[in-house]
């Protein structure tokens, strides 16, 4: 037995919560509330198999380097060092025994060789989440699409590290945006009929797709109209996908009282939790919070040619969020693929995506320095149970464009194995 006493760690603290009794310490020699040694040892060493990784865990280009190239990518310790000093375990009076009893597939390998573990395991290229993610895309494309558990699971796991303890958003992953912050939203016209269309009814033009004309879209299936729009005017009138020739009517809208928005592009100022190697989930914390630095590029990215289905996994993302937390924000923010990720767009679900429009009773009543008009929260009195309407059109804010060049740019290569070389084998050759 072993007593609470002796034990300093706080994770292994708690083990007593759920199995301490009264006992005689082996350590200290006193009574009080004590466990089972072996089973705040095996607790240890189910640590280390969860948070600590070992050969199986490398690429092969990370083998490659360490075993063949002799490059020390990250730290390489035995069982002995990892308890001591990467646990923080070697003044811990049951030290020596811990130590004597470690399974014997932490002394020495499969091949024979004494066997390894590896530190800094956020800087790994194998990623938990990205096996996984691959996963929930076959799943979604291939097996169920529509009641798919093994896909909520997924999500669940994914944005779990968003919430709060209360279950709402964490405040650092929520953009506010109120009466006054704008927002851009943009309209292809093919003659000036369609033009003169768009300016007398803005609302209704600038609004989302009417439902039965709604097309798969980056975030909403066939049938389902969302309101997508950018931060900046430029921004959307890329997004629209405009060619040389294209005549654009573009909109500047704003909250009619406050919006708030999943930021996808805060995601790395979201705070992991405070775990140690001596938590539950402390590797996957670490995991996680590198895969939410490249879900959000996965769920940026252009619909590839001839692919339907390439759209599914980030609709059902959206579809998810918006069930998951549409009661705390209205939509997402997301970067701009189409500008190289330096604009910005917002994407509202459509229980926020009417649009209003509201003309200024005189030259100078009602109308603030900037333009914009306070108005209330518009509720439509013919179907009051319709959610209110929460973004309005500025007024004055109509702009006309006429697209003269479109700007390509792109990546020069040295050679055909450059041009198809992987993001993955750029960072290795400090490419990128």
């Amino acid at each position: 037995m072993i007593c609470i006493e002796c034990v300093t760690p706080v994770p292994l603290k708690k083990l007593f919560d759920a199995h301490g009794q009264e006992g005689d310490c082996k350590y200290c020699r006193q009574r009080g509330r004590a466990i089972e040694s072996q089973r705040l040892f095996e607790y240890v060493y189910e640590r280390v198999r969860e948070n600590i990784a070992g050969k199986d865990d490398l690429s092969d280009y990370e083998l490659g380097m360490l075993y063949g190239a002799r490059v020390e990518l990250f730290p390489i310790a035995e069982i002995g060092i990892v308890l001591s000093e990467w646990l923080d375990l070697g003044d811990e009076p049951y030290f020596d025994d811990l130590c004597d009893g470690v399974p014997d597939e932490f002394r020495v390998d499969d091949a024979g060789d004494p066997t390894h573990f590896y530190g800094e395991d956020d800087a790994m290229e194998v990623n938990l989440y990205e096996a996984r993610w691959e996963q929930f895309i076959e799943g979604v494309q291939y097996t169920h699409r529509f009641f798919n558990g093994q896909a909520k699971d997924f999500l669940d796991s994914v944005f779990s590290f968003l919430v709060a303890d209360d279950e709402g958003l964490k405040p650092e992953a929520i953009r506010i945006m109120t009466n006054g912050n704008l927002m851009y939203r943009a309209r292809l016209a093919k003659g000036f009929g369609e033009a003169e269309k768009i300016v007398k009814d803005p609302a209704g033009e600038f609004g989302p797709t009417p439902r039965f004309l709604a097309s798969s879209q980056r975030m909403t299936p066939n049938g389902i109209s969302a309101l997508y729009c950018a931060l900046e005017r430029e921004t959307c009138l890329s997004e629209i996908r405009s060619i040389t020739g294209d005549h654009v009517v573009s909109a500047a809208l704003t909250p009619v009282a406050e919006l708030k928005l999943l930021d996808l592009t805060a995601l790395d100022q979201v705070a992991p939790p405070d775990l140690s190697l001596l938590d539950v989930g402390c590797r996957e914390a670490l995991h996680l919070k590198v895969f939410l630095g490249s879900l959000v590029k996965k769920m940026s990215r252009p619909k590839a040619r001839n692919d339907e289905l390439s759209y599914l996994s980030t609709q059902v993302v959206f579809e998810y969020l918006r069930l998951r937390f549409g009661r705390q924000v209205d939509g997402l923010v997301f970067p701009s693929v189409q500008t190289g990720e330096a604009g910005t767009n917002v994407v509202l679900f459509p229980e926020a995506s009417r649009l209003a429009y509201v003309i200024p009773a005189g030259p100078d009543e009602d109308r603030l320095d900037d333009g914009l008009v306070p108005v209330e929260v518009a509720v439509d009195m013919d179907n009051p149970s319709k959610p209110p309407t929460k973004v309005m059109v500025v007024h004055g804010s109509i702009r006309y464009h006429q697209v003269t060049a479109i700007e390509t740019r792109a990546r020069e290569c040295r050679h055909i194995y450059d041009m198809f070389m992987s993001d993955e084998s750029r960072r290795r050759l400090n490419l990128i």
